[in-house]
């Protein structure tokens, strides 16, 4: 009993660590995750919002659609963090929408299902950040380039490999047919 206790304390504890280091990982900017993608069941009647942190002069792009339920079509709305209506959509089943450039802070995407009385929705939405930012941007394609350069590298290295390890293709003995039993 006492072995019991001693591991559903080691477990808490390690999950209490994960939990922590995904926070301060997650805070502090050590893994940015600009790009999300989310699909959930929207219940009748309601509307839910999620939120997505932007810097100035970044663009983004929101897309949706409604992927199960009666109808297929939800309300949408994209507010910008001082609070202006960017986009409105009403009852439709899906939408792409590029919001460029954008301002500093948290934009709030907003599904509505309040007219459906009985019937839930499963969504499914992706937003994807593309930033403007000089110090991100030029760091990511100097690491862009990196990756290639490496990666072709790699590449002709593996091809001379498998052309000094297979023999080349033997022509097929001749057959019934061929030419030489004419």
């Amino acid at each position: 009993m006492h072995h019991q206790h001693r591991m559903m304390y080691v477990s808490a504890g390690l999950c209490l660590l994960a939990c922590l280091i995904l926070t301060v990982d997650s805070t502090l900017g050590l893994r940015p995750n600009k790009n999300i993608a989310f699909t959930f069941i929207l219940p009748a009647g309601t509307t839910e919002c999620f939120y997505q942190t932007t810097a100035r002069e970044d663009s983004m792009e929101v897309d949706y659609q409604v992927i199960a339920g009666s109808g297929l079509d939800v309300g949408f709305v994209l507010i910008s963090p001082s609070g202006y209506r960017v986009i409105s959509d009403f009852r439709r089943s899906d939408g792409i929408h590029m919001v460029d450039p954008t301002e500093d802070g948290d934009y709030r995407l907003c599904f509505d299902n309040s007219f459906s009385k009985l019937s839930e929705k499963m969504v499914f939405f992706e937003v994807i950040i593309n930033s403007q930012s000089s110090t991100g941007g030029a760091q990511d394609e100097w690491l862009d380039m990196t990756m290639m350069e490496n990666t072709g590298y790699k590449l002709e290295d593996i091809r001379a490999k498998i052309d000094t390890c297979v023999p080349a293709p033997r022509e097929d003995p001749p057959g019934p047919d061929s030419a030489a039993d004419l």
